[in-house]
């Protein structure tokens, strides 16, 4: 019975006839292509923010993470600014084919936060984090994401 069902299945898989691409090769490319991948308004104000007082009798200082938009769709600045001292680093969304949307979650430590994006399900996937540790402000890359173009045989 099983060897029916395998050769069942080949003969099927056989007599489906290819229709070839513009190319002639047989494939169809699949691609995300719906969003542009440059901005036409790029927003002067952050896009997503997280700010936390740091405790000092004498100034009013806070360990502070802002995005903004760039004018590449699936870019991002991070402006990171923890008592005098600033500092910047990028996000690279990934193109699912919709708007990236850029979150930031409170860390598991103080003076951390978790920068990341929702994808298609509207699950938080989270990229990086930025900390203080030691008095000194770090970043680290926590995960990669990626989007990939591949060809589908017909």
């Amino acid at each position: 019975m099983k060897y029916f069902a395998v050769l069942f299945l080949l003969a099927a898989a056989c007599s489906q006839q290819e229709k070839p691409d513009q190319a002639g090769n047989g494939t169809e490319t699949v691609v995300n292509d719906t969003i542009p991948e440059m901005r036409e308004d790029v927003a002067s104000s952050a896009v997503a923010s997280y700010s936390e007082k740091v405790e000092d009798p004498l100034n009013d200082w806070k360990f502070a993470v802002d995005v903004y938009e760039t004018p590449a769709t699936f870019r991002f600045l991070i402006k990171i600014k923890y008592m005098e001292v600033e500092g910047e680093d990028t996000l690279k969304v990934p193109n699912f084919g919709i708007m990236p949307k850029v979150q930031l979650k409170k860390g598991s430590e103080d003076r951390s936060c978790i920068v990341g994006f929702l994808d298609k399900n509207g699950i938080f996937k989270e990229q990086k984090l930025v900390a203080v540790k030691n008095n000194q402000l770090k970043i680290s890359t926590l995960r990669h994401y990626a989007r990939t173009r591949y060809k589908v045989s017909k």
